[in-house]
């Protein structure tokens, strides 16, 4: 691959709104996050075959945290949250 490669995903409800806590903002677009609806399992089998490959994983959602956690490709704890919506980016250098 060439370029910068990068991922995102959200959990579907969370699309189209923002989070403000104190200085924080947490801008869940549909023009940054919104492509193809797919399931959690579909969703954790894409971050695991590209894991390795992509330069910035964003994401944000309970559901989908606790997902990526349960397969063991993510640390919840290293979430932050705001409002109570966590968001975790991963970032290859």
């Amino acid at each position: 691959m060439h370029g910068k490669q990068f991922l995102s995903c959200c959990d579907s409800e969370l699309l189209g709104k923002t989070f403000t806590e104190g200085k924080c903002c947490l801008r869940v677009s549909e023009g940054f996050y919104k492509g193809t609806e797919i399931g959690l399992d579909e969703a954790s089998d894409v971050i695991a075959k590209n894991i390795e490959v992509m330069n910035s994983i964003q994401i944000i959602g309970e559901h989908i945290i606790n997902h990526l956690h349960a397969c063991e490709l993510i640390s919840k704890e290293g979430a932050r949250r705001t409002c109570n919506v966590p968001h975790l980016i991963l970032v290859r250098t």
